[in-house]
């Protein structure tokens, strides 16, 4: 289940093409972004690529969950109590703590707590210079 906290608005600085939001408890991707307005489609429930706009205040971030980093690939070693991204090969692609912190291949934390995915996107993207993919479909909230 894809879960909010309306702890924030999401500023459309910290967006990019392709994010996944939320929009009136719906699950929106960005794709466009100008100096007022966010537009986003709704490719995941219906294919559908018409574009709605929405202003900045309308934009609440998808809170990250265990069950969501599961859907983006990650797979949780109870031994070593880390999350790990392995899409290729035997190399992982990205670490986390349990408290969803990027850590570094000694599981020191290299940037601090990620709350959102959006932000989980965002620092793939520039760690890795492609976009995070997503294993099954993601649900939108009931």
């Amino acid at each position: 289940m894809i879960e909010s906290k309306t702890y924030y608005m999401i500023s459309r600085y910290e967006l990019r093409l392709g994010n996944r939001i939320l929009v009136n408890d719906k699950l929106q991707q960005v794709s466009g972004i100008t100096a007022t307005k966010i537009f986003t489609i709704d490719a995941e429930e219906n294919n559908e690529l018409t574009a709605s706009e929405y202003a900045q205040e309308k934009l609440e971030p998808v809170a990250l969950t265990d069950e969501l980093l599961k859907e983006c690939g990650f797979v949780f070693h109870d031994y070593f109590k880390f999350w790990q991204l392995v899409t290729t090969g035997i190399r992982s692609e990205m670490d986390l703590s349990p408290d969803y912190e990027v850590i570094d291949f000694m599981r020191k934390p290299i940037l601090k707590k990620l709350t959102s995915l959006h932000q989980l996107q965002n620092i793939y993207f520039m760690l890795k210079g492609r976009e995070l993919k997503f294993i099954k479909r993601m649900l939108p909230i009931v």
